[in-house]
């Protein structure tokens, strides 16, 4: 019969210098480690990177594998990548009621949101209105020059044409 090893205590530790302890087994994936943390934290994930006595670890690691032992520390540190842009999530409503999310980098121009949200409902983007803020604006407009932040409401209304 297999006998378990004994669970360690691990400290997670943050830039600022705040920590916590968790009790691991060695065979149990880093994984359920780094996804608790971040839940705690109010972090994604993918947004940290971990590392103990100077190695990156990744989530699929043990504690065994990368031999770690009792009371050492892992450093949560944000991965903060300045060159690729902010993605903001907004929604495009139409007039049914119906509302679409669409992820989409600052400086994209709303051109491409506004053929996503088109071409599937088979509209074409001229003769629609797009409206945010009570403003309309045209396709070379990009998230940040209209200072858009998550979850904003875009309107879409159908463009009316006069006889």
């Amino acid at each position: 019969m297999d006998q378990e090893e004994p669970r360690i205590i691990v400290k997670v530790k943050n830039q600022a210098g705040s920590s916590m302890l968790f009790r691991i087994s060695p065979a149990t994936q880093l994984r359920k480690l780094m996804l608790s943390y971040c839940d705690w934290n109010e972090l994604v994930v993918d947004d940290v990177r971990f590392s103990c006595n100077g190695r990156n670890l990744h989530r699929d690691d043990t504690p065994k594998r990368v031999r770690m032992e009792e009371g050492d520390v892992i450093d949560a540190v944000p991965i903060m990548d300045q060159e690729e842009p902010k993605k903001i999530r907004v929604f495009v409503r139409g007039l049914d009621g119906k509302t679409f999310a669409f992820r989409i980098d600052q400086a994209t121009p709303l051109v491409k949101l506004m053929q996503s949200y088109c071409d599937p409902l088979g509209m074409v983007v001229d003769n629609v209105r797009f409206i945010y803020k009570g403003r309309q604006f045209c396709g070379d407009a990009t998230p940040q020059q209209m200072d858009m932040k998550d979850d904003d409401v875009i309107h879409a209304v159908e463009r009316m044409r006069g006889s």
